[in-house]
């Protein structure tokens, strides 16, 4: 079910900020148009002649926004049209999900027209014995749509409209009344004139269209008045304790109205201007129950805003895929020839690892031959000390035996002569000293030859002999020198006619 909303004070307070809309009020032929902006009036507009049809909506649309400089896209309109009716029905107690079907079906049974009609409700007064009641807001939809459509032919989204009444009831709460009193609110609307019966605490009692207005038709308005007071008397069983006039020129009226009447008459609390309908309905919730328009419809503008960013975002993302796109074409062609720039130096590394292996083998093949002929070979040690023995033997020695063989890491030398010229009966001195003087030179550079065998004690070394000496070198000359001499005293009384006639050394060469 439907619920009073509390009192509110909305009639006083600003516009909020986030406004930015054209309202118009269309008060039957009298047309006005507000531009809100931020929540600020930037321009007004009123027609200059007195318009009515709804065919005429987009041309009046297009005035008003060019005299506005209203640059947004958004309509509220409050309409007071003859075809426009507000009645009071009783629906029986449902459930709110039902509540939409019942009303429907009683709108199209209510109606006054021909065609479907669109309808709005607002929560009216009830007796505590009877059923719910309704204010009941009738309206042709094949004009609603032409207003729908002349707000679309100039780009604009028609998100409200809003029949008289709604803004009225907004009157109730700041009338200074009890809330067990009624109230009558007066309302001149153009040519005609709008009355709503109701508590200052929101409940509608009555809304209705008088004809005429104070203005031009006082006497036939107050028939029309003084009628509805007694019908509420009759068929609501209620008193109306209070008048509230409202409109140009209300003040005058004042007087003349309570003495028709007979009732307290006063002026509205919330003072008129030319642009309080249009200030007035922005003022409402959107979600208004009164409100023609279908809430698929309200949301409109914010499905194109929402389109338009769906379109911008899509318009992008084609934009930044075809930009990726290029880009990874591009970077695959540039990997692509990289790929093929690399194949090719492959195949030419390839090509040199199988040049440089061919060499190789080849560099291979040739130190093999260099080894098989050259390595093992022994050093020519004995070519070396030949060529030395021909300048290190002394002239009056000849050699007759020359022997050089490799002994481990040595060179075993074994060297035998005989004096010369060959026959010569030399003594065994002098054989001696040409012996010892080869030794020397043996034993020194560059073959520094030991007449002992490497790793011997030098002392236990045989001595030179004639038969078969072995010389020793460096100290181991003097110790030869020593046992000649030995030899020398011995051998005094011997008989000198058989000298020594061959030498023999017998050394090891370290290479």
């Amino acid at each position: 079910m439907l619920t009073l909303r509390a009192r509110s004070h909305t009639a006083r307070q600003g516009i909020a900020t986030h406004h930015h809309t054209l309202s118009v009020v269309w008060l039957r032929k009298h047309f006005r148009a507000v531009a809100i902006q931020r929540g600020k009036v930037t321009g007004t507009w009123e027609s200059p002649e007195l318009v009515e049809g709804t065919d005429h909506f987009a041309r009046l649309l297009e005035q008003a926004v060019a005299a506005t400089g209203y640059t947004g896209s958004t309509v509220s309109l409050v309409l007071a049209h003859q075809h426009l009716v507000h009645l009071l029905i009783e629906v029986p107690p449902v459930k709110r999900s039902m509540l939409h079907k019942v009303v429907e079906r009683q709108a199209q049974q209510q109606r006054l027209f021909p065609g479907q009609a669109v309808w709005s409700i607002e929560p009216a007064e009830s007796s505590k014995k009877g059923p719910p009641q309704y204010l009941l807001n009738l309206f042709p939809r094949m004009l609603l749509e032409e207003l729908l459509a002349g707000a679309q032919r100039v780009g604009g989204y028609l998100t409200a409209v809003l029949p008289v009444p709604a803004l009225l009831r907004e009157h109730l709460f700041e009338l200074p009344i009890p809330e067990t009193q009624v109230g009558m609110l007066v309302a001149q609307t153009g040519e005609n004139t709008e009355v709503l019966v109701g508590r200052s605490d929101g409940r509608v009692i009555l809304a209705r269209v008088l004809t005429g207005n104070w203005a031009d038709s006082f006497a036939r308005m107050m028939v029309d008045l003084k009628r509805t007071l007694l019908f509420v008397n009759q068929h609501e069983g209620l008193n109306v304790d209070s008048l509230w006039l409202f409109g140009p020129g209300a003040e005058e009226q004042v007087d003349k109205v309570q003495e028709q009447t007979g009732l307290p008459t006063r002026v509205s609390p919330i003072p008129y201007t030319p642009d309080y309908w249009a200030i007035a309905a922005l003022r409402l919730d959107p979600a208004h129950d009164q409100n023609l328009v279908a809430p698929e419809l309200r949301q409109a503008p914010q499905r194109h805003v929402m389109a338009r960013v769906v379109g911008a975002l899509t318009i992008l993302v084609v934009l930044l895929s075809a930009v990726l796109s290029w880009k990874l074409h591009r970077m695959y062609r540039e990997e692509r020839q990289n790929v093929q720039h690399l194949e090719q130096e492959l195949a030419r590394l390839q090509a040199r690892h199988q040049e440089l292996q061919r060499r190789y083998a080849e560099a291979d093949r040739l130190r093999g031959l260099v080894d098989l002929v050259a390595v093992g070979r022994p050093d020519p040690v004995p070519l070396w000390l030949l060529g030395y023995l021909g300048e290190a033997l002394p002239p009056d020695l000849v050699v007759t035996n020359f022997d050089v063989a490799r002994d481990g890491p040595y060179w075993h030398l074994r060297l035998s002569g005989r004096p010369q010229p060959i026959g010569s009966a030399r003594d065994a001195l002098a054989l001696e000293s040409a012996r010892t003087l080869l030794s020397n030179r043996l034993a020194g550079g560059p073959f520094h030859v030991q007449f002992t065998r490497p790793g011997t004690n030098a002392a236990s070394a045989p001595l030179a002999g004639t038969a078969a000496p072995a010389a020793s070198a460096g100290t181991g000359a003097s110790t030869n020198v020593l046992g000649w001499l030995e030899r020398l005293k011995i051998e005094r009384g011997r008989d000198q006619t058989n000298p020594p006639t061959e030498f023999a050394l017998e050394g090891w060469i370290h290479p």
